[in-house]
């Protein structure tokens, strides 16, 4: 693993004493590291992890004591920025929107996870393999997920473009993006790419389907227990 996983610790440390999480966020962050993670492949061959979190404004946040903790700043934007951390990890602060709108309880007064990064540089075949399983894990999960590129348009957000990624949604909070191929910064603009917006935070029934004259709400597409 490129990831030196004992810095989650030093991470959480520092999100908890900020109080920039709930405790059950910083669950979903150590839950990465436990026996039984879904995606424990995807991580192995990851070349860094990020945590993306919501804050209300992006100028209050603790710059010294992440500076203190040996962070770096990778990148910065009007209302977005980006810590590199020893050991492959990173923080992406943020107070713009990033994600499709979606409902949810969540308000941009406060801070939160709006997601955790796999972030797979490597474009080689076996990379793109272990990359490709994503959606069978997903279903024999029960998650949500969610393809953005196809390889041959570039995905771009936040300032960064990648080939390709998959979104996991595991349930109401948690939010898995698999990026797949090198980080590429491009000034031209924030990107369009958002986040898909999570399906279980949207209303159960979206749309009608019509046929025949007859109108029915239309049906979940994979097996999964949206009352979660």
């Amino acid at each position: 693993m490129k990831v030196d996983t004992q810095t989650f610790d030093l991470l959480s440390d520092i999100i908890e004493q900020e109080n920039l999480l709930n405790d059950d966020e910083l669950s979903i962050i150590k839950g990465l590291t436990r026996p039984g993670f879904a995606f424990a492949a995807q991580l192995a061959i990851a070349d860094s992890i990020h945590y993306h979190i919501h804050v209300p404004d992006i100028e209050k946040l603790p710059y010294a004591l992440l500076e203190d903790k040996d962070g770096k700043i990778e990148n910065k934007k009007e209302g977005y920025i980006k810590y590199g951390f020893p050991g492959c990890l990173k923080i992406i602060f943020s107070h713009i929107p990033v994600a499709q709108k979606e409902q949810s309880a969540k308000c941009f007064e406060q801070s939160y996870l709006d997601h955790i990064g796999i972030d797979i540089r490597s474009d080689n075949k076996e990379a793109y393999i272990v990359f490709q399983q994503i959606p069978l894990i997903s279903a024999q999960q029960d998650y949500f997920f969610k393809r953005q590129g196809d390889g041959v348009e570039v995905v771009k957000c936040c300032h960064m473009q990648v080939k390709e990624k998959y979104w996991v949604y595991a349930a109401k909070h948690i939010n898995y993006e698999f990026a797949f191929g090198p980080l590429v910064i491009h000034e031209q603009g924030f990107g369009i790419d958002l986040r898909p917006a999570n399906p279980y935070n949207k209303p159960m029934i979206e749309e009608s389907q019509v046929c025949c004259g007859e109108t029915r709400p239309a049906k979940a597409k994979i097996f999964v227990d949206q009352h979660v």
